[in-house]
């Protein structure tokens, strides 16, 4: 086993496909590392120069009306001017160096959203504000850094918030991209069933080598995301490991990023185990590369085309897939609210693992390999 391993390790390196995935992991990091910088992402003056803007909008959807106590504005025109107001003064805040100031105001604002999610004719400007979701992290996250004094990042992105957003994006496009890589793991083999019949080992033992070079080459391609994201070290700095990511994980909580990078890669690596063995068992039972990807593809689109069923089947691995959509807590803000749990996803997901590997065990044996 050591040995096919080994060999199998050797052969992949110079493999076409390993160093087209390796390229485009790369340029997948620098465009990322340039619309970033291009955005200017994290700059605290720029986001709320936005939300000012889409207060604006949301305001324009009024007539010119008094927005005082005694005036003839609606309580939630009322409740837009004042978050407008809010907002400004975070502006201010950012510009004369008063973090308490920026706090004070930002948790404020959160409880004039909440108050107006219930107000009459939220409806008409809901898409100019953000949802009920996003705001209860924006107070999670506010409360966590009032609460410990941990310093406001109101600059553009450093290397370890950079890491964390690049984590996000990769969460939602993760089985996506390893479903490509790995689609046609086995078909190559299925051409040249008389060599596979003349290795010294079972055919069973031969897919889980091959599996296991596979998923070395899938971490050769995590270190990759960290090697070419180095250069922001020179251009950003380091940043603080410690800085909070408002995230949910059956409750609204906060995760250091130290510990959202640990959870995403964990996902991303019992995904791609997930996946390989997935392409493995579809390629035998398929025979082609193609109808593998699609409906590898169809599986992970499905809980997102019919939400219902994540409620019905909770334990389906591929609510899970998109781990970024999960810890961003989208998933409650369904028009049937579904509560999913990230310790519970990996178990999940573990445990489908663990039936693959049986399954390829039990049933892959040479007498199951036919030619393409």
């Amino acid at each position: 086993m050591w040995n096919m391993l080994k060999t199998f390790f050797i052969l992949e390196k110079s493999n076409k496909r390993n160093i087209f995935a390796c390229i485009s992991v790369a340029i997948f990091v620098f465009g990322l590392m340039f619309f970033v910088k291009t955005e200017d992402l994290g700059n605290a003056v720029k986001e709320k120069s936005g939300e000012y803007q889409s207060l604006s909008s949301a305001l324009s959807q009024y007539q010119n009306v008094d927005a005082t106590d005694s005036g003839n504005g609606s309580n939630l025109y009322k409740n837009l001017v004042l978050q407008q107001l809010l907002v400004s003064k975070q502006r201010m805040a950012i510009k004369m160096d008063r973090p308490e100031l920026f706090m004070d105001a930002a948790i404020e604002l959160t409880d004039l959203r909440t108050k107006s999610f219930g107000m009459e004719g939220f409806d008409n400007v809901e898409s100019y504000l953000p949802s009920k979701i996003e705001n209860q992290l924006d107070r999670v996250f506010y409360d966590y850094m009032n609460q410990t004094g941990i310093p406001l990042s109101i600059d553009s992105l450093t290397f370890f918030q950079f890491l964390s957003y690049l984590f996000v994006v990769l969460g939602s496009v993760w089985f996506v991209f390893i479903s490509i890589y790995t689609c046609g793991i086995m078909i190559e083999d299925f051409q040249h069933t008389s060599l596979i019949k003349g290795y010294p080992i079972t055919f069973d033992k031969y897919v889980i080598a091959k599996s296991i070079a596979t998923m070395l080459i899938v971490g050769v391609f995590i270190v990759e995301i960290f090697i070419f994201s180095l250069p922001l070290l020179y251009f950003k700095g380091v940043g603080n490991p410690s800085y909070p990511i408002p995230v949910f994980d059956g409750v609204f909580t906060v995760y250091p990023i130290y510990k959202y990078i640990g959870v995403a890669i964990l996902y991303m690596i019992f995904i791609s185990i997930f996946t390989i063995l997935l392409s493995v068992i579809l390629n035998v039972l398929l025979k082609n590369m193609y109808l593998t990807l699609f409906v590898e593809l169809l599986l992970f689109i499905v809980p997102m085309l019919f939400p219902n069923m994540m409620n019905l089947i909770p334990y389906n691995p591929f609510n899970y897939m998109n781990y970024s959509h999960l810890l961003n807590g989208q998933t409650p803000d369904l028009a049937n609210p579904v509560v999913l749990n990230a310790t519970h996803g990996l178990i999940y997901i573990g445990m489908s693992i663990v039936l693959m590997v049986v399954a390829v065990k039990i049933f892959l044996t040479t007498g199951k390999l036919k030619r393409v």
